[in-house]
């Protein structure tokens, strides 16, 4: 099974005591390193001499859609860290958040995603709708404060 490509439909995700949900899709992430154009100086005959260095790197929030089925974990989650009128307590529920991608055969792990020090920014509750055979779900969108790839020491070989 060398160089299998990794289907977009098998992952798991957790989120450090919330485990087991079933994810309908998690957003692309992303990580950009803000370069600035600094002016050195001039040397002669007036020209002028830049540089590009890296500036503050940028994360993007992730948002993960779940398939509602009664399980408030995600929502009491959110509540805990961004209520308006009560104390916020999100700094003690920060939570290591992971995803994992799995070859087809669904136990060999391939590649895992760990955000650190998430923290709910959003909440998205379910909606009902007579007319649509969906599923309910439900969204949160995290804010994270870092991330690592790594890819499984039981990954499929090159």
């Amino acid at each position: 099974m060398a160089n299998e490509y990794i289907g977009a439909s098998v992952f798991y995700f957790n989120a450090e005591g919330i485990e087991e949900k079933f994810v309908k899709s998690i957003s692309a992430f992303s990580e950009k390193n803000n370069a600035t154009t600094q002016i050195r100086g001039s040397g002669k005959s007036g020209k002028v001499i830049r540089q590009n260095t890296p500036g503050q790197a940028e994360s993007d929030n992730v948002t993960i859609t779940l398939n509602y089925n009664g399980d408030n974990s995600i929502y009491d989650w959110y509540l805990k860290c961004s209520r308006d009128g009560e104390a916020r307590q999100w700094e003690d529920n920060r939570k290591a958040v992971s995803v994992v991608g799995y070859a087809q055969d669904r136990s060999t792990e391939v590649i895992r995603i760990n955000f650190t020090n998430c923290f709910p920014v959003s909440y998205t509750a379910p909606e009902f709708d007579a007319t649509n055979n969906d599923l309910v779900t439900e969204a949160i969108e995290i804010a994270i404060e870092g991330f690592k790839i790594e890819r499984s020491t039981n990954a499929l070989s090159n």
